[in-house]
């Protein structure tokens, strides 16, 4: 472990917002910023991890040989390291982004999203997801019929695809879950999770039915990141709570307002869900997932487990269904 300490020079740190595809600067620092980072692997080079730690960001942040960027999908703090860039009120840095890892682009790789064309089960029955509006009742795993209250979305080309790959949707083939399920392929973005009900997930957890990760499903038959596909248009969909909806007959979640789901959205979707449930706001406020998120290797543990055994991810189990709710709340341990 070893401090590196970056001091920007005045002109060297600007502040950027987006209009359309061009970014531009809106202000520069007049006096120097000093940020600390801690380089953890004590190669004396400032990574995109470690930066991301050293200003508390949720994974959209990156760093280059030149360039440090600090943001979300819409504004943020273009930093040059090199101490020598020095940044004009007006200037278009949009070929800036280029150089780095992160595009910039609005990243909704740690958003819960399903995808254009995907059949939810609503209070009128099952519904192109691309149909349902603000207000529109969606059937839930507890019986319940809950309200729409905000819905966002995200179209990706074929250039934004290729530039980000990490984008690219899980694409979970009809029947790869079990019992049949899903009915048709499903496509969802890499962290939106899918419910797993196992006799291995009670063994584990002690309750037989938790949340994983697509992109944890993808050591599995049948599940895998596609590749091919030339675009997508991603949907996310926010009820009162986190809840477990229906996505093509399988059980998958409605969007979950923890960290980093917020962070990773844009600024313009976060101030709107924020305007709606102004609760977020403060910092202590926990939202309870809808079923037991396990750790991200307590996820891997019980996906190699069903992978030697050869065991659906969906089993017919009589399930503690409190217990569940009760271990919901240690998800974070």
């Amino acid at each position: 472990m070893a401090l590196i300490t970056l001091t920007f020079p005045p002109g060297t740190c600007a502040t950027i917002s987006k209009s359309g595809l061009t970014w531009s600067v809106v202000a520069v620092n007049t006096n120097p910023v000093t940020v600390t980072v801690d380089d953890a692997n004590n190669d004396g080079f400032v990574s995109g991890v470690e930066w991301d730690a050293a200003i508390s960001g949720g994974g959209n942040d990156t760093g280059s040989s030149n360039y440090l960027f600090d943001g979300n999908g819409s504004s943020g703090q273009l930093y040059a390291t090199d101490g020598t860039t020095t940044f004009i009120i007006g200037q278009d840095v949009t070929i800036l982004k280029a150089g780095l890892s992160n595009t910039f682009e609005a990243d909704v790789t740690d958003v819960i999203c399903l995808t254009r064309g995907t059949l939810v089960l609503t209070d009128t029955g099952w519904t192109a997801i691309e149909e349902i509006a603000v207000g529109r009742g969606i059937a839930t795993a507890e019986g319940e019929i809950e309200k729409v209250r905000w819905i966002g979305r995200n179209l990706l080309g074929l250039d934004e695809l290729k530039r980000a790959p990490k984008l690219r949707p899980v694409r979970i083939t009809a029947g790869a879950l079990g019992q049949g399920l899903p009915w048709r392929d499903l496509l969802v973005s890499p962290q939106h999770r899918m419910l797993v009900r196992s006799a291995i997930a009670r063994r584990m957890f002690g309750c037989a039915e938790v949340l994983i990760p697509a992109i944890k499903l993808t050591s599995l038959p049948g599940i895998y990141i596609d590749t091919k596909i030339e675009w997508v248009e991603y949907f996310h969909i926010l009820l009162n709570q986190h809840e477990i909806i229906f996505a093509e007959g399988a059980q998958s979640e409605s969007l979950y307002t923890g960290p980093q789901a917020l962070i990773a959205l844009s600024s313009d979707a976060r101030e709107e869900i924020l305007s709606i449930f102004p609760e977020l706001k403060d910092q202590s406020h926990d939202p309870r997932p809808a079923r037991h998120i396990p750790s991200g290797t307590r996820q891997k543990k019980l996906i190699a487990r069903h992978r030697t055994n050869r065991q659906p991810l969906l089993q017919e189990i009589e399930d503690e269904h409190m217990t569940c709710e009760e271990r919901a709340t240690e998800y974070r341990s």
